[in-house]
């Protein structure tokens, strides 16, 4: 995972205010994109998700092999509560290509929803792209952060 510089959608300042946010931030050094973490799994369950990611942090160093050293190894849980919508596409194996979170601007297009309310305006979207394998978004109105780093 590099650093932060390739965030364009992610909103920096509401990631670090989430709850459990800054710990990540602080564990990585940056805002994570999550480029090259691997989606361990996700729950859906009573009106609620969460989504396990095994990441690390790529550094500038190389090993003798030339290979970029990886450190910051860990297992990023994100929570979401009171979950008003998901958008998942592909199958169950995913390499996050980037993850981004950011609180919707405007209510999106109601037919996109034609079983549920939907997301609203206000509500947080965590979005992950993927190099192979699932891709999606999923709103809530809440959303928190734990991290597990490895032993």
């Amino acid at each position: 995972m590099a650093d932060d510089s390739a965030w364009v959608t992610t909103d920096k300042a509401l990631f670090s205010s989430l709850p459990g946010g800054r710990a990540v931030i602080d564990w990585f050094g940056f805002c994570p994109s999550f480029h090259d973490a691997t989606l361990e799994s996700i729950t859906i369950a009573n009106g609620s998700a969460s989504l396990t990611l095994r990441a690390f942090r790529i550094t500038d160093r190389t090993d003798e092999t030339g290979c970029f050293i990886l450190d910051r190894h860990t297992q990023v849980v994100i929570r979401l509560r009171h979950v008003t919508g998901l958008s998942l596409a592909g199958d169950a194996m995913s390499i996050i290509s980037e993850l981004t979170v950011r609180r919707l601007p405007a209510t999106p297009d109601r037919s996109e929803w034609p079983t549920c309310e939907g997301p609203a305006d206000g509500d947080i979207e965590v979005a992950f792209g993927t190099s192979i394998g699932l891709t999606g978004s999923l709103y809530a109105k809440e959303v928190e952060f734990e991290l597990l780093p490895a032993g």
